[in-house]
């Protein structure tokens, strides 16, 4: 078995070779893709497909996403910060809906994709961007989770601005309900001056008030434990706030966004977290979740995404 995993690693590193701005980096116990661009630097986690950096040359080559600093690479445990991918569910099993929650069989919060190590699947360079596509299927340990058969793809392209899609196709014969986010984590060098604009009037659902409907009324600030489901009409853009800079997220297909931040007590029981970290993050989650969540009939496909840009920097 050792000698399998061997000679896995040795055809990884040499698929790498042939580019110019990515090679793949051990960071502790995870795989990564570190990307040294002139335009700009990000690194990519194959456990979990997630992007633990993106730092544009425009924003001083400074980290547009937040990451833990007290975050650990091993095998098996989420990272806590950049963009974890939560599929095929969202948040605690029990707060899915019905016909999600009777079919998880972990009962571990946002899913199993986020602890799974995926596969490059391709890498396209050029002197504007990088295009980075891993690939997730199903397996004899997924279906232990999660009874049906799937094909996931993330694609991240990364240039002067950051876009992720996830691709979500139903390769079983059932038909397939989930739910799923782009859990963001962003930088703030003072979350009380910290603010969210683009949600006005929306109706949302506050987690921590016995899930009640509620309604914004202009834009949203942090004073207090947050933990909201905002629900749109459509397609949306939120635009942020903060000390450091100005940060506009682009939502598609979605109509659900969360917004979290733990605060001083919750802080205190979390992983990967100091008691002081809520003060320089918080989060906009673009999300399928609650009444927003995705039906695909076989062999059907959907596709969520967002975009990060830096508007401004003070």
């Amino acid at each position: 078995m050792n000698s399998y995993f061997k000679s896995m690693k040795i055809e990884l590193r040499s698929h790498y070779m042939k580019y110019a701005f990515c090679q793949l980096i051990k960071r502790d116990e995870l795989d990564s893709i570190q990307i040294d661009h002139p335009l700009f630097k990000a690194t990519v986690l194959l456990q979990g497909a997630q992007i633990i950096e993106f730092s544009p040359a425009h924003y001083h080559f400074k980290n547009a996403l937040w990451l833990s600093p007290s975050a650990h690479y091993k095998t098996g445990e989420s990272i806590r910060g950049g963009i974890p991918i939560c599929w095929p569910w969202f948040g605690a099993p029990d707060k899915n809906p019905t016909n999600i929650s009777q079919n998880i069989k972990q009962p571990s919060a946002h899913g199993f994709a986020r602890n799974s190590i995926w596969q490059l699947k391709s890498i396209r360079e050029s002197c504007h961007q990088i295009e980075v596509t891993l690939s997730l299927a199903s397996s004899a340990e997924s279906l232990q989770c999660w009874p049906f058969d799937f094909e996931l793809e993330a694609t991240f392209i990364i240039g002067k601005t950051l876009r992720i899609s996830l691709s979500t196709h139903n390769t079983d014969k059932h038909v397939v309900t989930y739910s799923q986010a782009l859990h963001t984590y962003l930088p703030t060098s003072d979350i009380n001056k910290t603010l969210i604009y683009g949600a006005s009037g929306t109706t949302y659902i506050d987690a921590l008030d016995h899930w009640k409907k509620k309604q914004q009324q202009g834009s949203i600030n942090f004073c207090i434990e947050t933990d909201r489901i905002y629900m749109f009409r459509d397609n949306t853009t939120l635009t942020a706030t903060t000390p450091l800079h100005t940060l506009l997220l682009n939502q598609f297909n979605s109509r659900s966004a969360v917004i979290w931040n733990p605060w001083i007590e919750k802080s205190k029981r979390i992983s990967q977290f100091s008691s002081t970290d809520f003060n320089s993050m918080f989060c906009i989650e673009t999300a399928n979740v609650l009444g927003d969540t995705v039906t695909l009939k076989p062999n059907e496909t959907h596709q969520i995404g967002m975009q990060l840009s830096i508007e401004s920097q003070y």
